[in-house]
């Protein structure tokens, strides 16, 4: 047994063991080898979960703690580059202010010579992307939930001053037993209270199949209601299992967005409720004047039940009251000519 494997707590929230000191394929990639060089005395690298395009993220265990952790690493290529540094180090701040149920908070950020990482909560489930690999779509009622969460964790991010603008089913973790919707990675977020609006602030960040049609276009004054539009863009690809809008290049994505309008939801999905339908066509609109204010509003609107799911109740309770009552005068009319009948039969 290895001197790592020895710190190993049996009574820990995982039976996984530590691979990355068993299989030589591990060993010779640069980020997990720094994880050991500055961090083994605090942290025991399980496995990698993601990568994105500045980071890695691995799945560890906090020694003194006895937790599990997620510690996401700025990628070997990027680690000389200050500009990748100093996102990185936003990304960190940014996310360490905002403390909401719906949001993955940040445990701690630290710097180790070309080492650069960040130690988040650790969410037991998986993402909403492998979700909807595995499932192709996610019922009404399951996308009303998650899209409820995260308006409320965006409503929140808001009200402190951060745009995401990068929303997107990646970045999105669902917890295991809860269903609970969380937010994650902040990396190329706006703080618009500390953030110039400048000429670079126009560049393109996030994905394009999510961006708003302000953010397409590159405008400088981005708020939260952008992130709302891609709410709506991820609320329509839970529910048919693609993507509004589709293209092969950023220009013909962003043209898209900016003056297309998306198939009805009413179209794909005839049968689909008022509210969650209204809700997410109401994100999707080109004006952001015309969208939904702020996050909570529409979590308020989701919150609503649908009326086609209570009349459908409603109708199948009364449907249950007329056939017991039938039965029972059915049963009324037997016994009444049985007795006739008996008696007839008597004189």
């Amino acid at each position: 047994m290895s001197p790592q494997s020895q710190l190993v707590d049996p009574f820990a929230d995982t039976l996984e063991l530590p691979t990355q000191w068993e299989s030589s394929a591990f060993g010779f990639e640069w980020e997990r080898e720094q994880i050991a060089e500055h961090l083994s005395g605090r942290f025991q690298i399980v496995r990698e979960i993601g990568r994105g395009g500045m980071g890695i993220v691995f799945l560890a265990r906090d020694i003194a703690l006895h937790r599990l952790v997620a510690i996401k690493v700025l990628r070997h290529e990027f680690s000389a580059s200050e500009d990748h540094r100093e996102r990185f180090r936003r990304e960190a701040r940014m996310t360490a202010r905002l403390s909401h149920a719906n949001i993955v908070p940040v445990h701690t950020f630290g710097e180790e010579g070309d080492l650069v990482y960040i130690v988040m909560k650790y969410v037991h489930g998986e993402s909403l992307a492998d979700r909807l690999r595995r499932h192709g779509s996610i019922p009404a009622e399951e996308t009303q939930r998650i899209l409820r969460d995260l308006a409320l964790a965006l409503d929140y991010a808001q009200g402190e001053g951060v745009v995401h603008r990068d929303l997107k089913a990646e970045n999105i973790l669902l917890e295991r037993g809860t269903g609970r919707a969380m937010l994650t990675d902040f990396g190329v977020a706006l703080l618009r209270s500390l953030d110039p609006v400048r000429a670079d602030a126009s560049r393109a960040f996030g994905t394009p199949h999510y961006m708003s049609p302000e953010q397409a276009a590159g405008e400088l004054d981005i708020d939260g209601r952008s992130d709302l539009y891609s709410l709506g863009v991820l609320g329509y690809y839970m529910l048919t299992g693609s993507l509004p809008f589709d293209g092969l290049t950023f220009e013909t994505l962003a043209a898209k967005h900016i003056a297309d309008e998306p198939v009805a939801l009413s179209e794909r999905l005839p049968k689909l409720g008022s509210t969650l339908r209204n809700a997410i066509e109401r994100c999707l609109l080109k004006d952001r004047d015309e969208r939904w204010r702020n996050g909570r509003e529409l979590a308020e609107a989701l919150a609503v039940a649908p009326k086609r799911r209570w009349f459908a109740g409603r109708k199948a309770a009364i449907s249950t009251m007329f056939r017991s009552r039938a039965a029972a005068e059915l049963a009324m009319i037997a016994t009444a000519m049985k007795a006739v009948l008996w008696r007839w039969t008597t004189i």
